[in-house]
């Protein structure tokens, strides 16, 4: 058992590999060789996303299909009668049209001038009776029917195991001596780590920052089955951002919906009206700006968390931007004459999400007119104003909550921030403070552990 990270970097590699050839332009390791990829685990730990994620950093095509939405002759094709001549002996036999998923690889091959690429089946041991053997074949011989899946394209499958899902089937022993198995499991750390990069609801990530519990979870009660995934917290977490940039304040109906657990939405809900509370009663933005005070003496612990989560999340959200300002910057620097329908093209294609993130900015750039070097300008303004707010949100830290676990909380919990880390300048304030109180916390450690010997 792996998480969704280690299982990503795996899949990955693996696919680098089998993408590799020799001099003369051959695969390194051959067709025959090249194990298709199984993925298995609970639903909804972003199987499929990383998938398109590893796509798209690869810079290959990418093809995702959800079998169970297809018949058996939308996979391998529809029959039809030709007549054939063997030296003299003509007889009728069946033959098949190209499969529709095929073709489809052929589609993104030609449409997107990719050759290499991933096709990703999805619940492939949920399949009708009907198709269970064409998913067989397909994993044996990498085919549908009689259509070859196009070389450089790699077979990768998703699937949940049967204590997750009822119609779920086994594969025998011969079908699994021919793929490769990745089995995975929910991990916490893995995805808050990936949440405060992905824009979730601030109140989703202090909520699962103190119930880690609570991010993967499925019962069978004597009401039914109660759950809530990762999936459902990101959906959630979209829904809620919306209402609150209208200023709506969704309740527990709403959540409810997404999170079919009645008890963890529940407490969902009041964890987060406490955070709001928290939002409103310490203004994340004086406290950045260098102008708050702050009676700790009157903070629970809880609701020092609540403050922690607050300033990363403002951080991360701030830092986010400025890369944004840098890849249009980079852009339109290095893509003179790059148009806006040349972005809005390329957003409709598979992309990372600093890409989908960034292209968007440089195309609302672009309807204003703005120049790279104008935008180098606000790129330095938005550097400086951001070490000027890193600094005082740490400053704050240590003088409401001590050099404690508070004040470490927040300078880890800002290291762990995809989007803090790269656009931090090297050196900075997030450098200098990494030295000075976590190294010295390291440092710490060791002595009383020396001490205690």
């Amino acid at each position: 058992m792996m998480n969704i990270q280690d299982a990503k970097d795996q899949i990955k590699d693996a696919i680098e590999v089998y993408l590799s050839k020799d001099a003369a332009g051959n695969y390194v390791i051959p067709r025959s060789r090249q194990r298709p990829i199984m993925l298995l685990g609970p639903p909804g730990l972003g199987k499929t996303a990383i998938m398109s994620q590893i796509a798209a950093e690869l810079g290959i095509g990418y093809l995702p299909y959800t079998i169970t939405h297809h018949t058996r002759q939308s996979a391998i094709g529809l029959p039809m009668i030709e007549k054939v001549d063997y030296g003299g002996y003509e007889c009728t036999v069946t033959n098949y049209t190209m499969s529709e998923i095929i073709s489809s690889v052929y589609e993104v091959i030609y449409n997107e001038g990719k050759p290499e690429g991933i096709l990703f089946i999805d619940e492939i041991n949920c399949v009708s009776e009907t198709l269970a053997p064409a998913m067989l074949d397909l994993l044996q011989n990498k085919k549908f029917g009689p259509h070859l899946i196009p070389d450089g394209w790699v077979l990768v499958s998703a699937g949940n195991p049967q204590e997750y899902n009822d119609s779920a089937r086994d594969f025998d022993v011969a079908t699994l001596d021919r793929v490769r198995v990745i089995e995975v499991q929910s991990d916490s750390d893995v995805w808050l780590r990936y949440a405060m990069s992905a824009g979730i609801n601030d109140a989703i990530i202090y909520y699962l920052k103190v119930k880690p519990q609570n991010l993967l979870k499925i019962e069978r009660t004597v009401d039914g089955t109660q759950f809530v995934t990762p999936r459902a917290w990101e959906d959630l977490s979209v829904v809620l951002n919306e209402y609150e940039s209208k200023g709506i304040w969704a309740g527990v109906g709403l959540i409810s919906q997404y999170v079919r657990d009645p008890e963890i939405a529940t407490e969902f809900n009041k964890y987060r009206e406490f955070y709001r509370k928290y939002r409103e009663d310490y203004n994340a933005d004086s406290i950045l700006a260098g102008s708050f005070e702050v009676a700790p003496s009157a903070v629970s612990a809880e609701g020092r968390l609540a403050v922690i989560s607050i300033l990363v999340g403002k951080l991360n959200s701030e830092a986010g931007r400025g890369l944004d300002i840098q890849y249009a910057r980079d852009l339109i620097k290095d893509s003179p004459g790059v148009t806006y329908a040349d972005i809005s093209k390329k957003l409709k294609s598979n992309l990372t999400q600093e890409e989908r993130r960034g292209l968007q900015f440089a195309s609302e750039c672009l309807i204003e007119s703005a120049t790279d070097e104008s935008l180098n300008d606000l790129l330095t303004d938005a550097r400086r104003r951001f070490e000027d707010h890193l600094m005082n949100a740490v400053e704050f830290a240590k003088t409401a909550f001590g050099i404690g676990p508070e004040t470490i909380s927040l300078l880890t919990g800002l290291i762990s921030c995809y989007n803090v880390v790269m656009f931090s300048l090297p050196g900075g304030a997030l450098y200098t403070y990494n030295d000075d109180l976590l190294s010295a916390g390291r440092d710490r450690n060791l002595q009383n552990l020396l001490e205690g010997m």
